[in-house]
């Protein structure tokens, strides 16, 4: 009798065992489930913010691994000056060395520029930009160009166009593919505003526009309240995540007495030094400058429309709100803030 109560007792014992130890594992595991729905509901809490512009933003994550074109630095060489200056056309662009350079995010709010920036870049370093979107973007220059081949971790670029955040799969907790490094090119929201609604609305072309009775209505509102958040929401969550870099403007590089000023800060804070007329080439800089004006990628005309009274208050409070932030790397806005 009383081992059958002995015995009673080891199993009960044994099943509240077995019980408790499947609570706890349950717990553990719908704590995780949980952590995995939060972090899945951060990711996609930005991700959802660009629905409306969201062409303007192809996944990176994706994007990063569609091209796998192996570089051979000494066979992809293309000439920007080619034609018509026999002073400039001897100079190339071509890719460095694999694995010799550091990934550097070239990110800006779709509409910034970041085309013609690149234009630069290349034209005064000699080795080109890469993009995280792969050979399907455009070239952003008319004839040969590379850039766009090169895959996103052949350390063969000397920057990388990202129009992404830098926060890289967040749900993981893993650090930027950047490590902290990067320039962000910033432009007047309100130019960025009918920029980006030009190549949005003609169907992602580079140098398309639409008439400027589309920029009215509920639509249009809505557009431009999305514009001015995100415009500020991407400006900020770079600035606070670049450690080595800075923040460049497009208005600058525009102006003649400013250009080479600007470029020379970018080329400073990537640690570019060119091997044969350190620490960069003087006639390089002069040719980049001369041509800096090219059409290839740009629209000859860009119609706009009046903002309404609240869209100038949207976009005016953006810019206040990015001045703090940009004084904290050394910047002031070259863009007024009263619009």
């Amino acid at each position: 009798m009383q081992s059958t109560k002995h015995h009673r007792a080891n199993m009960r014992s044994r099943f509240q065992s077995k019980t408790i130890y499947v609570i706890y594992f349950g717990v553990k595991l719908i704590i995780l489930l949980l952590f995995v729905l939060a972090s899945f509901h951060f990711f996609s809490e930005y991700e959802s913010k660009w629905i409306l512009i969201s062409r303007l933003f192809s996944s990176t994550r994706e994007n990063r691994n569609s091209f796998k074109l192996k570089i051979n630095e000494d066979q992809q060489v293309s000439y920007p000056w080619i034609a018509g200056d026999p002073t400039c056309q001897h100079f190339s662009v071509k890719f460095a060395k694999n694995f010799t350079r550091p990934k550097w995010a070239l990110t800006s709010f779709p509409g910034s520029g970041v085309t013609w920036t690149r234009q630069l870049i290349e034209g005064v370093t000699g080795i080109y930009t890469g993009t995280v979107y792969g050979s399907h973007e455009p070239n952003i220059v008319d004839g040969k160009h590379y850039g766009n081949q090169a895959e996103f971790d052949c350390g063969c670029t000397i920057l990388i166009k990202d129009h992404g955040y830098p926060e890289t799969y967040p749900f993981l907790g893993s650090p930027s593919v950047y490590k902290n490094r990067g320039i962000l090119l910033l432009r007047n929201p309100v130019e960025v505003l009918f920029t980006s609604a030009h190549y949005l609305w003609s169907g992602n072309q580079q140098n398309g526009t639409v008439s400027p009775d589309l920029f009215a209505g509920p639509k249009w509102d809505d557009y431009v309240s999305k514009v001015a958040k995100e415009w500020a929401d991407h400006a900020d969550r770079w600035i606070q995540n670049i450690q080595n870099g800075t923040v460049i403007f497009y208005e600058k590089l525009l102006l003649e007495d400013t250009a080479e000023a600007e470029l020379n800060r970018l080329l400073r804070a990537i640690n570019f030094i060119d091997p044969h007329h350190p620490p960069i080439d003087p006639e390089r800089m002069r040719c980049t400058l001369l041509h800096k004006n090219r059409s290839d990628r740009k629209r000859s005309k860009k119609p706009t429309a009046p903002l309404k009274l609240k869209h100038n208050s949207e976009l005016t409070s953006s810019i206040e709100s990015k001045k703090v932030l940009a004084k904290k790397v050394g910047r002031c806005f070259p863009f007024i803030s009263t619009i």
